[in-house]
């Protein structure tokens, strides 16, 4: 079979493979964070400059239209880039390594990675970002191995039109243009001819013209700009996030070095072990010696990438991770081919084995993670929204939110989308007159409803004009209600992890918690009790898993991520922490999984979580405390 036959049948197969892979572990609907935000604006025929990414928009429309309900649509829509994107990868590690097999079994290693995984299952840019960087370096080392103006403009644009997704491109801009350089018949020189660089301006520009959809809306807001240059001035400042972004670029502090270090390694074992980083370094030596400006070309594209993420202060860093990852695995691909090719010539011919044990390797990660990333039961944000709003219709109530921003995005989705039958304010917006609103609503027989930042900024707003009394409706259990009535031999875990900004555990309900749950007496538990006690809720990670009534089977605390397995009255219990806290505040997957017998029982989020589960690791009971998934209790603001 003729190579580039191969590699479309190896290409198609990797796709459907990731695709099946990603669907069937895919998020079935909202979720917290940014996710919501795009949620809400999929479809939409308007995008602001503050929604940006108008690529990745235009791709989720037809989705959008096909599915109907935008949260799936879209979840959709990141499996489908995911696996194109896999497709990709190998294309491009096949044209890296010379060898279609080799491309194969990295784009394989990548596809079962953790945190690209995690991205391919809900709405986010970065399925479409990493598709995207393939893509283009697909085109640049086809122009490569044969340099005509032709596929010079096709790796333009392929470039050009990244921009739309993520503006993150920029980072691959040092290698290419080395490359190119580099690479250039005839010389640099030839590269700044007045046709290639107008060729280059013109696909630029032609790229750009993509962002024109959200400078449209510019002019269809109720106050338009006064002028063009005042219209650019904020689409400037709106698209790339210049009141957020300055504060973070290159802004990790340099006390934090190490332990930011720390985090990149302990992401790269998440990712791929100890053996494909190896792989990884061998490959450039094997490329520095048969092909050199393809080994600076991949040295650069990860240094940049790196050192960015590495210096980026964001919540969620890891994923800004992402693309050194798929570095680390294209660069592993020539390692592969070179050592099977000096093997004997049959085996490598035929077998190829250590191409076939990267594969191996690649399918046993796939195994490991599949039940730790599968989120096609995970209904949690919906059901905790569903709890806030229960009997909160439009003709009964007033909700005014004052959640975290990631649950905030989610409550717009489900006031928006899915019940815009319900009647939602942010306590931003109505604080000032919140009185006024109160007074009006009574008159017409509905009451205002308040989480409990919301109902405090109001009452602190008007204190001898309103009060606030707790609803009875939307419950807030303690963690000691969700353990309180379990019977003795009941198998749990529960998680104790440092709680999200703003929020602080209860060290009284714990303790009566772990009272219940058999753990140890309540009065016993403070720094003279039980040694295996002393780091529950101060140290950064604990986990206990036991059976109620009995001394636990494993306490384990500590202040790094970790991973045990226990056996718990017959079942297998796999904990998983996998995170780093001191950067981590945002992790779409969660920050740690716990897995009995193959079963996905419990997402570990910051602060407090807590599962209850049968033999076959389904949650009987699950709850969280001192998190963003907690239940929030709720308020009626009256008039004393």
């Amino acid at each position: 079979m003729p190579r580039a036959l191969r590699a479309a049948v190896s290409a198609a197969a990797l796709a459907l493979l990731a695709f099946l892979l990603y669907h069937s572990t895919m998020l079935p609907g909202v979720d917290f964070g940014d996710t919501p935000s795009f949620q809400v604006m999929g479809g939409n025929a308007t995008i602001t400059p503050r929604d940006a990414y108008p690529l990745y928009f235009a791709i989720g429309a037809p989705f959008v239209r096909v599915i109907g309900d935008r949260a799936h649509a879209l979840n959709v829509a990141s499996t489908v880039e995911g696996a194109v994107a896999v497709a990709l990868i190998g294309l491009a590690a096949a044209q890296l390594a010379g060898s279609v097999a080799a491309g194969a079994a990295v784009a394989l290693l990548f596809a079962g990675s953790y945190t690209f995984w995690s991205q391919c299952v809900i709405t986010e840019v970065y399925a479409l970002h990493a598709c995207m960087m393939a893509l283009s370096l697909l085109l640049l080392l086809r122009w490569d191995e044969r340099p005509t103006t032709a596929r010079l403009a096709a790796f333009f644009a392929a470039y050009a039109i990244g921009f739309g997704n993520h503006l993150a491109m920029v980072l691959l801009l040092p290698g290419f243009t080395v490359f190119l350089l580099l690479s250039a018949p005839g010389g640099w020189r030839t590269m700044l001819r007045p046709r290639i660089v107008a060729l280059a301006l013109a696909i630029a520009l032609c790229g750009a013209l993509q962002y024109a959809w959200n400078f449209r809306s510019l002019w269809l807001a109720a106050v338009p700009p006064q002028s063009l240059s005042a219209a650019i001035s904020k689409f400037w400042f709106d698209v790339t996030k210049s009141d957020w972004r300055e504060t973070m670029l290159a802004n990790v502090p340099w006390g934090m070095a190490g332990e930011r270090l720390r985090m990149y390694a302990f992401d790269v074992h998440q990712q791929f072990g100890y053996v494909v980083p190896i792989a990884s370094a061998a490959g450039l030596l094997v490329l520095a010696h048969s092909a050199p400006r393809r080994a600076i070309l991949v040295a650069l594209l990860y240094l940049a990438n790196v050192l960015f993420a590495l210096t980026y202060d964001v919540g969620d860093s890891h994923v800004f991770f992402l693309p050194s990852h798929l570095m680390l695995a294209l660069a592993a691909a020539p390692a592969l081919a070179s050592i099977d090719d000096r093997l004997s010539p049959r085996a490598a011919r035929s077998m190829r084995p250590v191409t076939c044990l990267a594969v191996a390797l690649a399918a046993w990660t796939i195994y490991d993670n599949y039940p730790a990333l599968d989120r096609s039961g995970d209904t949690r944000p919906t059901d905790l929204l569903n709890a806030f709003t229960t009997k909160a219709d439009g003709a009964r109530a007033v909700l005014i939110s004052g959640f975290n921003w990631q649950v905030e995005n989610a409550l717009t989705y489900y006031t928006r989308i899915m019940h815009p039958d319900i009647a939602a304010a942010d306590v931003s917006d109505v604080a000032s007159h919140a009185d006024r609103l109160v007074a009006d609503n009574r008159s017409i027989g509905r009451v205002v409803l308040a989480s409990s930042e919301a109902k405090d900024e109001i009452i602190a707003a008007f204190p001898n004009r309103l009060s606030a009394t707790r609803d009875p409706e939307a419950r807030a259990p303690a963690l000691r209600d969700l353990v309180a009535d379990l019977a003795p031999g009941t198998r749990y875990v529960l998680t104790v992890l440092k709680p999200p900004r703003g929020m602080q555990i209860d060290r009284d309900d714990l303790d009566r918690a772990l009272a219940l749950l058999g753990v140890a007496d309540a009065a016993r538990a403070g720094p003279k009790g039980p040694a295996y006690l002393r780091g529950v809720g101060t140290a950064d990670y604990t986990a206990i898993v036991g059976e109620t009534g009995s001394a636990p089977a494993v306490v384990r605390s500590s202040e790094r991520p970790f991973r045990f397995a226990a056996n718990v009255g017959g079942a297998d219990v796999d904990v998983r922490m996998e995170s780093s806290l001191a950067f981590d505040t945002i992790r779409r997957m969660g920050f740690g999984q716990v897995v009995v017998g193959r079963h996905h029982t419990l997402i570990v989020e910051r602060g407090i979580s807590f599962a209850a589960f049968d033999a076959a690791g389904a949650a009987m009971r699950r709850g969280y405390v001192a998190s963003l998934f907690a239940a929030e209790p709720r308020w009626a603001i009256v008039e004393p």
